[in-house]
């Protein structure tokens, strides 16, 4: 378990120049206690406490670094070890399984053969830990910081836990990063899910690092209202990213005024895709109507091209005068003489007739 400790920043220290600068008794950062109960930590800190007493199952406590796993463990041991013994695996028994196998054979103290193989002697342990139930004190196996370890390792212990009676062995705790969930093979259906339990811690927001920092600052006999301004909270909040030991780092800085602010120029250039969300909206409403007139336009113009030709026109011609159309001309009309209005000429024969068949009517 590692704390980062502001003091080692800038050579000598920060903390001298906070209490001239403010006031403060103490360093607020450096304070242990009270336990940060909010961002489901006091929740995930009950689900251990259940799940180690009474659990038989295998506890996953995941998280990004500096989300304070670690001090959760912590404060696991303090609250519950008067009913539970914990033992906490250290760095060098996870460098292979052969260290492992030394650091448990400590712990046994009996039952250990010196010809048993490594994982034998890991299996034995669990056994071994089953007696403790009964002498009223059940076992923990605290491994932090596991994601650093390999995955055979990891997976032995593992096995060796899921072995014995997991009703009342010790119960192993594996606190690391998200990659532990990997590193175990939890993914696969080899490992049964009611055999494991995770627990996973997120970051903490704005609002709850206000919530841990406010009673710090007033125990030190800071004021609230300057070393937790808006504008100084918000910069806390932005470069810690809501993880405890950023926090610890940028805060004194913050709070003297000497962080740079050049980070924040590259944070203003950075494209904000939700920003660009309305105008590409607005570019594909725009594009799929200018596709769907183009669409409409092509159809019509495919529909004029294919349309009904008209019927051809009948010209007729009318002919003025003697001449008569060529399709009157196949028929015969008969054509009837009229009458001549002027009597012929009388030939002698005629005159002659006249004259002597007259009589005259009157004699002079």
């Amino acid at each position: 378990m590692t704390d980062d400790n502001f003091n080692s920043l800038d050579g000598g220290g920060l903390f001298p120049r906070l209490q001239q600068r403010y006031g403060l008794r103490d360093n607020p950062l450096e304070m242990e206690t009270p336990f940060f109960p909010d961002g489901m930590r006091h929740h995930a800190l009950e689900a251990l406490r259940h799940l180690c007493g009474f659990g038989d199952m295998a506890l996953l406590l995941t998280g990004a670094p500096g989300s304070g796993k670690s001090r959760l463990l912590a404060e696991l041991v303090r609250s519950e070890s008067s009913r539970l013994g914990f033992h906490r695996l250290p760095a060098a028994a996870l460098t292979s399984s052969n260290a492992l196998a030394r650091d448990l054979k400590q712990v046994a103290r009996s039952g250990a053969n010196t010809d048993d193989s490594a994982r034998e002697t890991v299996y034995r342990f669990f056994r071994w830990s089953e007696n403790r139930v009964a002498k009223g004190q059940r076992m923990v196996l605290l491994i932090d910081d596991a994601h650093q370890a390999s995955g055979e390792l990891l997976k032995l212990i593992l096995d060796g836990f899921l072995a014995a009676d997991r009703s009342k062995a010790a119960v192993p705790v594996f606190a690391g990063e998200d990659a532990l969930v990997t590193l175990l093979s939890l993914e696969d259906s080899s490992v049964p899910a009611h055999e494991t339990h995770q627990v996973h811690l997120r970051p903490l927001t704005r609002e709850e690092v206000f919530s841990y920092l406010e009673p710090r600052v007033h125990r030190a006999g800071g004021k609230v209202d300057e070393l937790l301004s808006p504008a100084r909270l918000t910069r806390i909040y932005d470069l810690s990213q809501g993880s405890f030991s950023r926090m610890k780092r940028v805060t004194p800085g913050i709070w003297l005024d000497i962080v740079s602010d050049a980070p924040r120029p590259k944070r203003s250039r950075a494209i904000d895709f939700k920003q660009l969300r309305l105008p590409a909206l607005a570019l594909l409403i725009l594009g799929g109507s200018w596709w769907f007139v183009s669409q409409q336009y092509n159809e019509t113009v495919a529909l004029e091209k294919v349309a009904v030709p008209e019927p051809d026109r009948i010209r007729k011609s009318i002919t003025i005068g003697p001449r008569m159309p060529e399709e009157n001309l196949t028929e015969e009309v008969p054509v009837e003489r009229l009458p001549s209005l002027i009597e012929p000429a009388p030939t002698q024969e005629s005159v002659t007739e006249m004259k002597a068949g007259s009589t005259p009517d009157t004699v002079f």
